[in-house]
């Protein structure tokens, strides 16, 4: 029972209530009456009901009630529905969504007390600028520990506890068997003299943890864009600067390979897999690409290879293809005749009969495991003491060399498969000289020495 009779308004009213505070409510453009809420004086009350009014009459009113739908349920249909990306990529936003957006998040507080964000339980309408940065905060803090502790437990895997115990073996003047079980005395000294502190495998990365964390950020603000489409919210509350670009500042240059490189590294494979590095280095195709790549694929007479498919990700539910990543990477892609006469010979010896053959499939007749293909070549690469390199570094080299053949920024996207060319013009920069032409200027200018009046 209100206290007094409601202050009448062509767009609402204004009623105090039996508690003192002042209601405001309007009838909106579909005619349904809402309540704005309650203020303590009629002043706060007046002035958020015009407003509403103003932007009723500006054409910039936004139904609350659009927003009420709980922003997990929302991203869960929204990639479900999504046709434009492939099954891998499907796969990948659902773990980001259960690992980071719709799951308690641990937060540190000053309080000391345990606190979580869980943006997934909110309504889209309630997820604002603050809380994104809270909850942006909370996913970097926690990925970054999570990282932190796999690389930690990382050093005491026994494979490399193992071969640190051998190294210091060897050292005591003791070696011992490369493989077989390791003699106690071996594993006592060694804990005795070491500590039995664990060997990671590399050095833990300053910028541990935020990969997984702009993946979280890059997820959220794409959801969220549809949803401003949509009108279920008026703007992305998504606004911190940089934080969908902060694994991009850290990231260490792609390394390249040389052609000499690139046939060491040829020959120090298995003789079954040795053509698909002379294959990647002259192609720049995907891995995922080049080991689904099947004798119907390929064109020996003319030289040229054509992308059609990919290896699909585990567990996808596709069998052994996907579609390429993008729609560009349907392609022709034309060998030079090193990389014919190598695919040639290897065709002869190892690509079992029929047009569906996998051309670098196993020994069965089945694709590559890509655990398989990362253990051979990491014996490759380190038998060129080139530890640092990577199967992808492959495709850099390759398009690198491309771009210095003074290849257009087209032919470089149609041979790479890019669908934009932002990923080719970083190639073309790796291969323009025009700083070391303007560095061999200055020499010239600045070396004719100071000049005497």
């Amino acid at each position: 029972m209100t206290v007094r009779s409601p202050h009448r308004r062509p767009s609402g009213a204004i009623r105090r209530l039996p508690s003192g505070r002042w209601q405001a409510r309007y009838t909106g453009p579909d005619g349904a009456m809402r309540t704005i809420g309650t203020f303590v004086t009629k002043a706060e009350a007046d002035q958020s009901l015009a407003h509403e009014v103003s932007r009723m009459a500006r054409g910039a009113w936004h139904d609350p009630r659009l927003g009420e739908q709980p922003l997990g349920e929302w991203f869960r249909g929204w990639i479900a529905t999504r046709t434009d990306i492939a099954e891998s990529t499907r796969m990948l936003y659902r773990q980001v969504l259960d690992s980071w957006i719709d799951a308690p998040v641990p937060l540190d507080s000053a309080s000391g007390r345990p606190r979580a964000v869980h943006l997934g339980i909110r309504t889209l309408a309630s997820v604002t600028p603050a809380r994104v940065r809270e909850w942006n905060h909370a996913v970097l803090a926690e990925s970054t520990r999570r990282v932190t502790e796999r690389w930690e437990r990382s050093g005491l895997h026994a494979v490399r506890v193992n071969a640190a115990i051998r190294t210091w073996a060897a050292a005591q003047g003791a070696p011992l068997a490369p493989t077989g079980r390791i003699p106690d005395w071996a594993r006592e000294g060694w804990r005795a003299a070491t500590g039995g502190e664990g060997v990671p495998e590399r050095p833990l990365r300053h910028n541990a943890g935020q990969t997984a964390a702009t993946q979280a950020y890059r997820l959220l603000h794409a959801g969220m864009a549809p949803a401003v489409a949509d009108e279920l919210i008026t703007s992305n509350p998504c606004a911190i600067k940089g934080a969908g670009h902060r694994d991009a500042r850290d990231r260490v240059e792609r390394r390249t390979v040389s052609a000499q490189e690139m046939w060491a590294l040829a020959d120090a494979m298995p003789e079954r897999y040795r053509a698909s590095v002379v294959i990647a280095f002259c192609s720049g195709l995907r891995a995922g690409e080049l080991f689904a790549l099947q004798r119907k694929h390929v064109d020996l007479e003319t030289g040229v290879v054509r992308v059609e498919q990919s290896l699909a990700a585990p567990r996808t539910g596709q069998g052994w293809f996907s579609a390429p990543k993008t729609r560009a990477g349907k392609r022709t892609v034309v060998l030079p005749g090193v990389a014919v006469g190598a695919l040639r010979a290897h065709i002869a010896a190892f690509t079992p009969p029929g047009r569906d053959a996998l051309t670098f499939g196993t020994s069965t007749g089945t694709p590559l495991p890509s655990s398989h293909r990362s253990t051979i070549f990491a014996k490759a690469r380190a038998t060129i003491g080139r530890d640092d390199l990577t199967w992808h570094d492959q495709r850099h080299s390759a398009l690198t060399l491309v771009a210095s053949t003074g290849a257009t920024l087209p032919e470089l996207m149609q041979r790479a498969g890019h669908a934009s060319p932002r990923a080719a013009l970083h190639y073309q920069h790796a291969a323009d000289d025009s700083q070391r032409r303007i560095a061999e200027r200055l020499d010239q200018v600045l070396g004719e020495g100071p000049r005497t009046a």
